[in-house]
């Protein structure tokens, strides 16, 4: 396999090498400095990857035990490569220690539309049995709900990762002081708690709304982009669909935002990529963000607009008979249903390796049937989902969430920001 390009003058890059090891050795005597000294590091890496550093140097970079997480981040998320280029990626560098278990909360990101905690955590014993089980994250005595991390990346002798905080509503910072309690558990060790307090000393970044109210008509079926939402972490678009529709629309495939320079802002990847449900008629979709690029006007992308007939967009199952019960005509996955859990596998449409495909699941009596989780995996020519539930022998509702069904391809709209 080839080697990728590396689109910088060897002399530059040698010449950023040798700048930032003297620095290192200039101000490794000092705890504060090397923090400055990362941060700077930090500052020199974004620049290096705005102008297509090789992934090869990327990932060698993201070993750096303090920068992985943060680092990681950049690399996939145009929009905090420039929180960290406009000097809004907050340093914290506090360290507790409990147990043999070292953590040091490396950094912040708040805004109103969400706030990203960075760690690290090394410990004086093996950590390859060591998962990270509970985080409580307060404001003042009131516990901010709904963080999401990764709990564990066995084997592992060093953790560096992120917590996620995503509000559904304009989050009111009425205190920057903030406690977030970390709550491991080790195969020998038992329950290690972790409590670290932090204080935010950036201003809270102002949200940027554009009215847009911009409606798409794409196979007889219309929605309307109501508002774009912008913060340093991530930019929204609110939908709302109209009810005369005769189709369901499903998914919005490939969607983008065009900067002036042509660069993409694509939709998030990592985290939060939807809010609310298509099936209301309203919805949010996130994209990485372009809060601090100004222009005239954005150029939003649709790669496709996927829907199904109305009322056909869901099939039945019985888990107490193991059996399909109904499914629309069109619908041509194999679908299987063992105990608690149906699998589907649908044939390819491009190279994707994973896919999800089911929304919700309804049982008879129209409560929701408990989710316990999905797995995913693909052959040369189908995707494969298996969802899980809670223990159920009746019939039920599995919702679609996405059928490859285009009714509109390639749209582009111009939305004026003044």
């Amino acid at each position: 396999m080839s080697k990728l390009p590396i689109d910088v003058p060897k002399e530059k890059l040698q010449q950023v090498r040798m700048d930032m090891l003297r620095k290192v050795q200039r101000e490794k005597r000092s705890k504060k400095r090397i923090v400055s000294v990362a941060i700077a590091f930090l500052f020199c890496l974004s620049l290096l990857f705005s102008i297509r550093v090789s992934p090869t140097i990327a990932s060698y970079v993201a070993k750096i035990p303090g920068f992985q997480a943060i680092v990681s981040a950049v690399v996939r998320d145009k929009g905090i490569k420039d929180i960290v280029d406009n000097d809004y990626y907050e340093d914290i560098n506090v360290t507790q220690s409990k147990n043999g278990l070292s953590l040091t909360l490396q950094g912040v990101i708040a805004d109103n539309s969400g706030l990203v905690l960075y760690y690290d955590a090394d410990a004086s014993f093996d950590i390859s049995e060591l998962h990270l089980e509970e985080v409580h994250l307060f404001q003042g005595d009131e516990e901010i709900k709904g963080g999401s991390f990764t709990s564990n990346q066995s084997p592992q002798t060093h953790i560096s990762s992120s917590v996620e905080y995503n509000f559904s509503e304009s989050f009111a910072y009425t205190s920057k002081d903030f406690k977030v309690v970390f709550r491991f558990n080790d195969k020998d060790k038992g329950n290690i708690e972790i409590t670290i307090p932090f204080s935010l000393q950036n201003e809270i970044a102002k949200e940027k709304i554009i009215t847009a109210n911009r409606t798409v008509e794409v196979g007889g079926q219309k929605f309307t982009i109501t508002q774009i939402r912008r913060s340093p972490l991530k930019m929204a678009l609110d939908i709302e669909v109209d009810e005369a529709n005769t189709m369901q629309i499903l998914a919005l495939d490939d969607i983008a935002v065009e900067m002036e320079n042509g660069e993409r802002r694509e939709g998030i990847k990592y985290g939060l990529s939807l809010g609310g449900d298509i099936r209301d008629g309203k919805f949010t979709m996130y994209l990485q963000s372009n809060y601090f690029h100004d222009s005239d006007s954005l150029k939003i992308l649709i790669g496709a607009v996927h829907a199904v007939p109305k009322g056909e967009d869901f099939f039945e199952v019985d888990f107490g008979t193991k059996k399909v019960l109904t499914k629309p005509d069109y619908l041509d996955w194999d679908i299987s249903v063992t105990q608690q859990s149906v699998s589907v596998a649908a044939k390819k449409w491009d190279d994707r390796r994973s896919h999800s495909f089911l929304n919700s699941a309804v049982k008879a009596d129209g409560t929701t049937l408990e989710y316990k989780g999905s797995s995913f995996s693909d052959d040369e020519q189908y995707l494969f989902e298996t969802e899980n539930f809670e223990n159920y022998d009746g019939k039920a509702k599995l919702y679609i969430s996405y059928y490859f069904n285009p009714i509109g391809e390639n749209i582009e709209l111009n939305i004026p920001l003044q």
